[in-house]
């Protein structure tokens, strides 16, 4: 937690409040966008989602001015000088000014201010770029509803002089006229590692004690701050012990959710019971945590994947020393497979001349396969599948086939060439309404007059049947195009790569994927969601969020965390696994908590899923004769 400095603001009272910010000395695309700190107090200052981005914009591909050759990829946006003001008809309304990739005032921007709705500041409206009557930068800008005009007042800043005008759609300005101030005060809060670092702040706003609840428990951190009492009734029986292993404690969160784990019960206490008659007694536990020497687990692991089948953890990775070969490792536990604990067994499942990566493993219909990319010659990166044989080991590379190209309907590759017509890599398969898809991350070579205009990686899915999975069973749809400036690569191009599937508990179909660069600190997590059930090659059908739901530093101590899977252990319970760092990559594994809405946590910290001073848990076990 961080205090406030300003005066006027500390005095507000105890009413919850809300401020703008962004960010400086790190990456525009990442700094130039709104972010978000909360007080419950209006004097105490936390960052939402990891002081990361709450929402950035969207790249631009339609405006008047852009050139062929610009529409094709988009072009970067960014933002600078927030500024929040409530909705007449509810909701909240956000003014800033736009400014281009080097966060430099744009120039196709002159003389207008961005204006964006969101009804809880959690969800956001696509931007409008308002143009005021005027000819000139902006350097700032505000806004408020004038009850006494009943239309917004829009003040903005030029060479040191600020002006009004009144609108009622922001499409349309009255005459402009000298005022003395903005409105609103700037905000000033004092800032640390883990929270506002280098932020630039706009103004506060407060918000109401339902409002802050739903923004804080939305975008800030969840952690463990209760246990249910533990207390079961039994028979006094033979299986009186495995009953009691069976039982779950019910760990309570920060946010109003609730999550059931595994208890190791004591095995004294446990013993004591075989022979004891009915009563009441006490058996002491502890809540099970993994050992995955947080935060590496598996050193020189790249794009990783676990799968548990027939009773074992099967993992496989981008080998970041020899890229031209995938590792497939094996062990009896989930954390067995940490070089900590070693305790696996490893083989080379496949070794080719060119790179070999980002390996999957699934079982589709009846059968286990693994999705990859290959480089192969001149034709660039593709898709491929290698399937298991029937009653196969999946550590006997002898038993798996030789890789199968991905398909069209018709038979061809999806791309025959990659310097002529495209790059297919990073596939995953998707099960949703009896219907089987794949999905992958799709470079398509566009040509504007001869000249090859590369678009940025883009996420493509179609349809597949299960017993011929490697062939498309429709035409491939883009889904999630509106790329925003986080998932901005240097160049800067768009990039989508890495989507998987997480099993949720509400009715949405959840989709990671990884953007922002491909190592180091500009590697985030977005998040794509559609509901289940609906027709998944419509792009209308997914929405794409406009903040990174994992960030540099969001696992703690993590540089770049993304590329992630899924995994779900013998017990059920979920974990996300994902890569970090630079080069090398290494994989680490957090579990998934799901908020009080269902949503997903994908970055939860061992010390947030447990706090350590409720591990230690006793139940109440009472004992009942079988006659009663």
């Amino acid at each position: 937690m961080v205090a406030q400095e300003n005066g006027a603001q500390a005095n507000a009272g105890e009413a919850p409040r809300v401020v703008c910010y962004t960010r400086t000395k790190v990456a525009t695309k990442l700094g130039n966008a709104l972010h978000l700190g909360y007080s419950e107090d209006g004097r105490h200052y936390v960052a939402l989602n990891n002081d990361a981005c709450v929402m950035a914009l969207r790249k631009v591909d339609n405006e008047p001015g852009l050139t062929e050759e610009q529409k094709i990829p988009g072009v970067m946006k960014t933002l600078t000088a927030p500024y929040l003001f409530r909705m007449k008809e509810g909701g909240f309304g956000v003014v800033a000014l736009r400014t281009d990739q080097n966060g430099i005032s744009d120039v196709s921007a002159t003389g207008s201010f961005l204006f964006i709705k969101s009804r809880d500041l959690v969800h956001y409206e696509p931007e409008q770029l308002c143009r005021l009557p005027v000819s000139e930068m902006l350097e700032a800008v505000s806004c408020e509803y004038d009850e006494a005009v009943g239309k917004y007042r829009v003040r903005w800043m030029i060479k040191g002089k600020v002006f009004q005008s009144h609108t009622a759609d922001f499409l349309r300005f009255s005459p402009v006229k000298a005022v003395p101030k903005l409105d609103g005060v700037q905000e000033k809060i004092t800032g640390n590692q883990r929270n506002f670092l280098n932020a630039c702040f706009g103004n506060s706003l407060a918000l109401t004690v339902e409002e802050g609840k739903y923004l804080k428990n939305k975008l800030g951190r969840i952690v463990n701050v209760g246990v249910l009492p533990l207390e079961m009734s039994v028979p006094v029986s033979p299986s009186v012990i495995s009953d009691i292993r069976k039982k779950r404690a019910t760990l309570l969160y920060s946010d109003g959710s609730r999550a059931e784990k595994r208890v190791i019960w004591n095995e004294e206490d446990l013993k004591s019971l075989t022979s004891a008659t009915s009563g009441t007694y006490a058996v002491r536990g502890k809540i099970f945590q993994y050992s995955f020497n947080y935060p590496v687990s598996m050193s020189n692991c790249a794009d990783p994947n676990i799968l548990y089948y027939q009773g074992k953890y099967y993992m496989v990775s981008t080998y970041e020393v020899e890229w031209n070969r995938i590792p497939i490792r094996c062990s009896d536990t989930l954390d067995g497979l940490t070089d900590a604990n070693h305790r696996w067994k490893e083989a080379v499942l496949i070794q080719g001349e060119g790179p070999h990566w980002a390996p999957e493993l699934h079982v589709i219909g009846s059968r286990l396969y693994m999705l990859l990319a290959i480089i192969k010659g001149d034709k660039g990166v593709q898709a491929y599948m290698m399937q298991l044989k029937e009653n196969g080991d999946p550590m006997k590379p002898e038993d798996w086939s030789t890789p199968i190209r991905v398909v069209k309907s018709d038979g061809s590759p999806i791309y025959t060439d990659g310097k002529t017509e495209g790059l297919s890599l990073d596939m995953t398969y998707i099960e949703d309404g009896g219907k089987s898809y794949v999905c992958w991350s799709d470079r398509k070579k566009c040509f504007v007059n001869g000249k090859d205009v590369d678009p940025g990686p883009v996420l493509r899915i179609a349809t597949v049947d299960p017993k011929e999975p490697w062939k498309l069973t429709s035409t491939p749809s883009v889904i999630g195009s509106e790329a925003y400036s986080w998932s901005f690569c240097i160049r800067p191009l768009q990039l989508a790569e890495g989507p998987f599937v997480l099993e949720s508990k509400d009715d949405n179909i959840y989709m990671v994927y990884s953007g922002g660069g491909v190592t180091g600190g500009n590697y985030e997590v977005g998040m794509l969601t559609a509901r289940k059930g609906s027709n998944l090659l419509d792009p209308a059908s997914w929405s794409n969020s406009p903040r990174p739901w994992m960030n540099n530093g969001s696992p703690v101590s993590q540089v770049g965390p993304g590329h992630n899977s899924f995994v779900r252990d013998e017990y059920g319970d979920l974990y996300n696994v994902y890569h970090s760092g630079h080069r090398p990559r290494h994989t680490s594994v957090c579990p998934v908590h799901f908020r009080f809405d269902g949503s997903p946590v994908i970055d939860m910290a061992p010390y947030e899923e447990v706090n350590p001073n409720l591990q230690q848990v006793e139940m109440r076990v009472r004992l009942i004769s079988p006659s009663k």
